[in-house]
């Protein structure tokens, strides 16, 4: 779902950029109504380009995935896939069924928090970053698992 970002020349014309970009990752910060459009385009058609992203860049790229009427079975991975709000709401409804993965927030965010010292973010960033951003999206997703027909525990191997 990284593709369907909002781009950060998108982000700029926010009432508050500064905001936007600290809080990229939130479920404003994507475009729901392009991933209904391509999931749905996938449905009709039967085929359909989707964009990736770039985390060098830190950009979507458009049109980058071809998915074709050869693929058999499409997993459509992120985190706001099964919230019950504007948009969203309808993307949930294009799927056949819906898997959440569970885990314990706090378990979450010490990966996420390793994660983010290891793209080179100073540690107190990455610590406000948590706080600000990470583990209230984490709360909201959490919340939609009660729309998943499956959940799935997450384990450590």
């Amino acid at each position: 779902m990284d593709g369907f970002h909002l781009f950060r020349h998108q982000l700029d014309k926010m009432e508050n950029s500064e905001e936007a970009h600290a809080r990229r990752g939130a479920p404003w910060t994507f475009d729901p109504e392009l991933l209904l459009k391509c999931l749905r385009s996938l449905r009709i058609e039967g085929s359909v380009y989707a964009p990736s992203f770039d985390h060098g860049v830190g950009d979507p790229i458009e049109d980058d995935i071809f998915v074709t009427l050869q693929h058999k079975l499409v997993i459509v991975e992120g985190n706001y896939l099964l919230l019950e709000e504007g948009a969203w709401k309808e993307v949930s409804s294009v799927f056949d069924e819906k898997w959440f993965i569970d885990i314990d927030i706090d378990t979450a965010m010490q990966r996420v928090l390793k994660r983010h010292i290891s793209t080179g973010k100073p540690p107190d960033v990455a610590k406000w970053r948590i706080d600000y951003n990470d583990r209230p999206n984490a709360e909201l997703i959490n919340k939609s698992k009660k729309n998943a027909d499956l959940i799935i525990r997450s384990v450590d191997l």
